[in-house]
Formats: structure tokens, C-alpha cells, sequence
């Protein structure tokens, strides 16, 4: 692991501010943030620098000497950036957001030149986002589930559909001439064709599975794959079937790169959240990030209307 200095910035602050958000406060950056500074620091030094009580943090004999060892180090740099920063005037406030990948490059990552603050994302399932949420790492996030911890709000601004979508090349005949009300017929065709998931997507199979057929499936996917957009990229080049959210994979889609074949007997959908505390130093941002997001899945169900 490799050294930050801003961690010995974030260390010094809660040493001298005794909370969390109070070095959140004097450094301009979210409180989740800090947190992450303190964890990292923590990993690499090998001993905890404070004991963390609900009102303050104390910090411990290993802090303490800590403290001493880099005090004038720290303020001999933040002496030197002080004299030689730009002076805008203006600090950029910080923040934590958590949803999946996919989700990020599709409605987010080209919205990132243009924000008026940092950005940390970080990614991974549902459970995982909404544990830091709770536990204050993470400032906002995408999810398809809640939780019942008082402190957190939860805004409703989207659903995704998940569909049964073809690859380019696959034939597509037999499918079409079948009685769809056969479900014996209709599961015996897709058990023989080749299928695509992600390791973290095997959950969105089985209920898609377990929705329309009343079971488990009793297959694997011959291929798995990172991630969502992979199983777009290789579907446009050749067959094979996958599960996929519908706005995902809109774009394609449109350009009949893949094909959207069945939505199921009886459609899976997930109701998305945007996930906040009740409260934070930097509401006006996370806004601001909420607001992107229900402006580009409005765009996507505008086009889907439109198609």
C-alpha cells in the first residue's frame, strides 16, 4: 500500500478537532471521506490512531506519538501549498457516492467534467453500498433496496425492467414460432441456447427464472463475464440470450445491435432509490447528483415512449 500525505492532513484535523465532522469542517471535504482517510491510514501504520466514542474521538498513546512525529512535516506542506496554491478563493467540497459500474458510465460519468465538486465513487452491490451508507463511509447512493435505519431517506426516482434480450446473430426462428403460453415449450428453447451473466447478475437469472417458470433454474451460463456492459459488447458480435435492466441497454437496442425478445409471463422490475442521511454538510451537492440521475432515466423512458 502506498502512503497519501492528505491522510496525515485528515489525521492532524481529527486530532486537533476531536470529531470527525468537525476535521470535515476545517478541511472542506464530506465526513465519509474522512472517515476513508482515517481506515487507510489505520491499514497502514497497523494500530489505531484513536478510540471512537460517540461523542469524540481520543485519541490513543499510538496517536499521540504519531501526532508529534508529523506535526511539523504537515504544517511545513500546507505552509508551501498555502504560498503557492491558486488562488481561487473557493474549496471544493467532497463526495462519496456509491452505485453500480454500469450504472455510473451509462448516466453519470459523462456528467463529471462539469461538477462544481469533487467526486469519489465507489461501486459494488446493493448490500455493500448500503452498509456504508449506514455506517457513514459513503455519502449518497444508488440502490434497489432499503433499509430501516431512521436516519436515512430514501427517494424514489426510477424502476428498471429487467428483459430476456438476443445477441446479433442468433436465430431467432423457432423462438417466434412457439406457443408462448407453452411454458414447458418456451423453457425447454431457452435451456438450449447459450447464455451470458456476471458472477454478481446470477441473483437477476434466478428470479427471472423462478418468476416465470415457478422454479430454479437448473443451468449455468456459459459465459461469465465483468460486468453488464461486456455481455452487451459481445452479444452485438455474435448469439447467445442474457438478463438484462432495459434502460442498460437501450442504445443497442435502437440499433438493433441486440434484440429485446420477452419481458416474461409476468415482468421483474426494481423500484430505485436514491439513498441519503437526513443530514449533511454538502445537501446542496448531493442534489445536485440526484438530480442528474432523474433527469437521464427520464430521457431513457422519454425515448422508450418515443420508439
Amino acid at each position: 500500500m502506498q502512503v497519501n500525505l492528505e491522510w496525515f492532513r485528515t489525521f492532524k484535523a481529527i486530532y486537533e478537532t476531536g470529531t470527525m465532522s468537525g476535521a470535515a469542517k476545517q478541511l472542506f471535504v464530506s465526513q465519509p471521506g474522512i472517515g476513508l482517510h482515517l481506515n487507510a491510514l489505520e491499514a497502514y501504520t497497523g494500530f489505531p490512531l484513536f478510540e471512537r466514542t460517540s461523542r469524540k474521538m481520543i485519541p490513543t498513546e499510538k496517536g499521540k506519538l504519531f501526532y508529534q512525529q508529523i506535526l511539523s512535516s504537515v504544517e511545513c506542506l500546507q505552509d508551501v501549498e498555502k504560498r503557492f496554491q491558486k488562488k481561487s478563493g473557493v474549496e471544493r467540497p467532497t463526495l462519496s457516492i456509491g452505485m453500480c459500474v454500469e450504472t455510473f458510465q451509462q448516466v453519470l460519468e459523462k456528467h463529471i467534467p462539469y461538477l462544481g465538486f469533487n467526486l469519489i465513487m465507489q461501486f459494488g452491490d446493493n448490500e455493500h453500498l448500503l452498509h456504508l451508507l449506514e455506517n457513514g463511509s459513503i455519502d449518497s447512493i444508488m440502490t434497489s433496496i432499503k433499509s430501516n435505519d431512521s436516519n436515512l431517506i430514501y427517494n424514489p426516482f426510477a424502476s428498471e425492467r429487467f428483459v430476456l434480450v438476443a445477441g446479433k446473430n442468433t436465430d431467432l426462428t423457432e423462438f417466434y414460432s412457439l406457443d408462448i403460453n407453452d411454458k414447458s415449450v418456451v423453457k425447454d428453447w431457452l435451456k438450449m441456447q447459450f447464455w451470458y451473466s456476471t458472477a454478481s447478475d446470477m441473483k437477476v437469472l434466478n428470479r427471472f427464472w423462478e418468476t416465470n417458470f415457478g422454479e430454479h433454474p437448473d443451468f449455468l451460463p456459459n459465459y461469465i463475464v465483468p460486468n453488464k456492459f461486456s455481455i452487451i459488447r459481445c452479444l452485438s458480435i455474435d448469439g447467445g440470450l442474457a438478463i438484462l435492466p432495459e434502460f442498460l441497454c437501450q442504445e443497442v437496442l435502437n440499433t438493433k445491435e441486440i434484440t429485446k425478445i420477452w419481458e416474461g409471463y409476468s415482468p421483474v422490475e426494481n423500484a430505485l432509490y436514491y439513498a441519503k442521511r437526513k443530514q449533511s454538510l454538502f445537501m446542496e451537492e448531493i442534489n445536485h447528483i440526484e438530480k442528474l440521475l432523474i433527469n437521464e432515466f427520464s430521457s431513457v423512458e422519454i425515448e422508450e415512449h418515443i420508439d
